[in-house]
């Protein structure tokens, strides 16, 4: 994701908004980035005690999960769960 275009930018970051709208955090922030030939995604959400950043992970998976590829979002909303676990959901 180096050479990731503008395009590409917003397509990762629309399908990240999406995917965090669908599993109902009470509170957050996120950004995207391309890093290291993937996407790195950082949110930060409300917990019990405050606010906890995690930075989570994603290939090109993520911009298939946009694409309407339910295995690739089921996947990556079970791995971006465990590492939300933590958050607050409404």
């Amino acid at each position: 994701m180096a050479d990731a275009s503008e395009a590409d930018l917003a397509r990762a970051n629309a399908s990240v908004s999406a995917l965090l709208e669908s599993m109902r955090l009470s509170a957050h922030l996120y950004a995207v980035e391309p890093r290291e030939g993937q996407w790195a995604v950082i949110v930060e959400c409300a917990t019990g005690s405050g606010w906890q950043r995690v930075e989570l992970r994603a290939g090109p998976e993520l911009l298939a999960a946009i694409n309407g590829d339910a295995e690739a979002r089921a996947t990556l909303q079970a791995q971006w769960r465990a590492h939300l676990d933590d958050c607050k959901y409404d």
